[in-house]
């Protein structure tokens, strides 16, 4: 039972783009500091349904329209003013991997964070080393190698994403399919640190691969042709709907 409010709320959302309907009638509750693990087939529905939440649907597609509501600490998304919206809400996926290629380390840096290198705290390294990307920079020789981001393997841009999500301090965390792509080892690590942040924070993972993540996250959001078909307890839903 949650005795506080939701951080996010759906409330007989659709959303349409174009003449396809993409999500269909939603009604679901996310409280802070739980670990939302959202599950589906490809086309489902999930990433239009993360992306809704900070409004990057109109910005991708023509013709959006979203009907219904849908509410962060009981205001409406579509009142709120966008820029403030993403600061308490990060979005990630795997495009944002290949949009890395057209800036520097240093540029991401001060766009993200407004940091600058020489001023990365002894808080931030630690995450860095436990995310395995703090050799990047624990010296002036590794900085210069790798300040061009086409030098970094794809587990290192997704470590620096998740840092730079981390770093932000959001109220919500949206990892849309973004963690799949890392080895066994570091995810493991990963896992470990968004398991801790999660007391004052909401995290939603979405996956297609309901082992990795299956083990931190408390409630299961299975999506299936744009509609909501099971919304409960992990442990539930692995008894009601095999793999």
């Amino acid at each position: 039972m949650y005795y506080e409010d939701p951080i996010l709320k759906l409330e007989d959302f659709s959303l349409n783009i174009g003449n396809t309907k993409i999500l269909k009638n939603l009604d679901l509750d996310i409280y802070p500091g739980e670990i939302i693990l959202l599950y589906g087939p490809r086309n489902s529905g999930k990433s239009s349904l993360l992306r809704s939440f900070v409004h990057l649907n109109e910005e991708l597609y023509n013709n959006v329209e979203g009907v219904g509501g849908i509410y962060f600490l009981g205001k409406s998304v579509f009142d709120l003013d966008r820029k403030y919206l993403r600061s308490q809400i990060t979005y990630s996926d795997p495009t944002f991997v290949e949009n890395l290629n057209f800036l520097t380390l240093k540029e991401i840096l001060n766009l993200s964070l407004g940091l600058k290198l020489k001023d990365i705290s002894k808080e931030y390294f630690s995450i860095l080393e436990k995310l395995g990307i703090s050799k990047i920079f624990s010296d002036l020789d590794n900085l210069k190698e790798y300040n061009s981001l086409k030098n970094w393997s794809i587990g290192e841009k997704i470590s620096l994403i998740t840092f730079i999500s981390l770093a932000r301090r959001p109220k919500v965390f949206i990892f849309d399919s973004i963690l799949d792509h890392l080895d066994d080892f570091l995810l493991e690590d990963v896992k470990d640190i968004l398991y801790r942040i999660k007391e004052d924070r909401t995290l939603i993972i979405s996956t297609r691969n309901f082992s990795l993540f299956s083990d931190i996250a408390e409630r299961v959001v299975f999506l299936d042709d744009g509609k909501i078909s099971f919304a409960g307890k992990t442990e539930s839903f692995i008894i009601n709907y095999p793999k």
